[in-house]
C-alpha cells in the first residue's frame, strides 16, 4: 500500500461529498445534546427532588460506557430487547431497517449531553457569588438577573470547554460508519477498498476532519473574543 498522489487527488472530492451528512449528524447532535445538557445542569444545580438522583445515575452511566458500545447497543441490540418485551421477534429481525443516521444522533445526544451539562454547571459556579448577592440585595427578579448578569458571564466561561466538547463530538462521528452511515470515514473506507489504497483514503479523511475541526475551533474562539466585553 504505497501512497498514490493521483488516488488522493482523484478521490478527495469523492470523500468530500460525505461532509454535509457528517456535519448534519454533528449539528443535530450538538443542538439536542446542548438542550438536554442544559436541562441536566439545571437539575444538578437546583438539586430537584426525584430528578436529581435520576440525573446523577444517568450521567454516571453515560460517562462509563464508550460511545461505540452505545451505538452498537441502540442499532443492533435494542430491537431485540423491544421484540422480547413485546413478544414480537419480527421487530428484532428488522433491526437493519433502523435509520442509522437517527441512531447516530440519539447516541451522541445521550453521551454528550452529560459533558455539556458539566460544562454549563461549572460555568454557572464560576460566576462570583457576589454577583448573585448584589442582584438579590437590590430586589432584581430571578429571571432578570439570570438573563442580564449571570448568563452572559457564564456563557463566556463555558465557551472554551464547550468548544472542546463540540470538537470531540465531531471527531466521534467517525464511528458511525460502523453502522453503515456513509459519512467521511464511511466514504473513505469505501474508496479505499478499490485497490486497497487505505493509507491514501484515510489521509483524505484526516485532512477533511482537520479542516472542519480547525474552522469550528477558530470560529468559536472568535465568538469568545467578541463576547469578552461582558466579563
Amino acid at each position: 500500500m504505497v501512497f498514490s498522489l493521483d488516488f488522493f487527488i482523484v478521490n478527495f472530492p469523492v470523500v468530500l461529498q460525505a461532509v454535509p451528512l457528517t456535519l448534519g449528524i454533528a449539528l443535530a447532535s450538538v443542538i439536542l445534546s446542548t438542550l438536554f445538557g442544559a436541562i441536566l445542569a439545571v437539575i444538578k444545580i437546583k438539586r430537584i427532588p426525584v430528578l436529581y438522583p435520576i440525573a446523577s445515575i444517568f450521567m454516571s452511566f453515560s460517562r462509563s460506557v464508550p460511545n461505540l458500545a452505545v451505538l452498537y447497543f441502540l442499532y443492533f441490540a435494542f430491537p431485540y430487547f423491544v421484540g422480547a418485551l413485546r413478544g414480537d421477534y419480527s421487530i428484532a429481525l428488522g433491526a437493519n431497517k433502523l435509520n442509522p443516521n437517527l441512531v447516530a444522533i440519539i447516541t451522541f445526544t445521550i453521551t454528550f449531553s452529560v459533558y455539556f451539562a458539566e460544562v454549563f454547571r461549572s460555568a454557572y459556579y464560576s460566576v462570583d457569588k457576589g454577583q448573585f448577592e448584589a442582584a438579590w440585595s437590590i430586589g432584581l427578579p430571578t429571571r432578570t438577573y439570570l438573563r442580564r448578569i449571570i448568563f452572559p458571564q457564564a456563557t463566556i466561561q463555558a465557551l472554551p470547554n464547550y468548544t472542546s466538547v463540540v470538537i470531540d463530538l465531531i471527531k466521534d462521528t467517525s464511528l458511525v460508519y460502523t453502522i453503515s452511515v456513509m459519512d467521511i470515514m464511511g466514504k473513505a473506507t469505501f474508496v479505499a477498498a478499490r485497490g486497497f489504497h487505505y493509507i491514501d483514503a484515510y489521509l483524505i479523511a484526516f485532512v477533511i476532519y482537520l479542516i472542519i475541526c480547525f474552522t469550528i475551533s477558530k470560529s468559536l474562539r472568535y465568538l469568545e473574543v467578541k463576547l469578552s466585553c461582558y466579563r
